[in-house]
């Protein structure tokens, strides 16, 4: 839970995300030595990039935060480890929230917030939001037109980044207890953006 992008020039943009971890512990060592039913144990792993791939903030918690309320929590020690200066946050529906806007809004004043309202979201009001904004533009124009206009393509850095975490790292913890697994977290994203600092593949459509 560091800066991970110091030795980087980052991006302007926060995208976030986040995505769960299996923990392989006790209660699964006992179900298959027993063949006995156990609860799965889950991490919640948490990742900000910006637009040039890089990994610039992540965090671990339990699997208690694996709701809607935990991805806004999450997405607050995400925008904490942020130090430089950036002009985007995006993230999806998940992190729709009043509160969450008003901490973006406390870093750069003047931050453009991409997250798409619910489809039951009303204008306010009291004040013109950024959301109420983003409620006109679809309710006129539409979703596609939306995500064009505020390049919420880009969305997809982030989960490129976890696929390639899950498919480079794993997709199980090897670390039995939160700070070490922290630990594990940290040492995954820094070969991650050492990966990607190396250069990133290039995709061409096939006709």
């Amino acid at each position: 839970m560091s800066n991970l992008a110091q030795a980087l020039t980052p991006g302007s943009h926060v995208i976030v995300y986040s995505t769960g971890l299996k923990v392989y512990g006790k209660s699964e060592w006992h179900q298959e030595k027993h063949a006995a039913k156990a609860r799965r144990t889950w991490r919640k792993l948490h990742i900000a990039v910006d637009e040039k791939h890089q990994i610039i903030a992540w965090d671990i918690t339990p699997n208690s935060t694996g709701d809607t309320t935990g991805d806004t929590t999450g997405a607050y020690d995400l925008l904490a480890q942020v130090e430089h200066e950036f002009k985007v946050v995006m993230g999806d529906g998940a992190y729709d929230s009043f509160e969450l806007n008003e901490v973006i809004l406390k870093k750069p004043p003047d931050a453009k917030i991409v997250i798409p309202p619910p489809s039951i979201a009303v204008i306010s009001q009291e004040e013109n939001t950024q959301c109420d904004e983003h409620i006109r533009r679809l309710q006129v124009a539409g979703r596609m037109a939306w995500q064009k206009q505020n390049n919420y393509g880009l969305r997809s850095h982030v989960e490129l980044a976890i696929l390639r975490y899950k498919k480079i790292i794993g997709t199980d913890m090897k670390a039995r207890v939160l700070p070490q697994q922290k630990t594990e977290g940290g040492i995954a994203t820094r070969v991650l953006n050492r990966m990607t600092s190396l250069g990133m593949p290039t995709s061409v459509k096939v006709k």
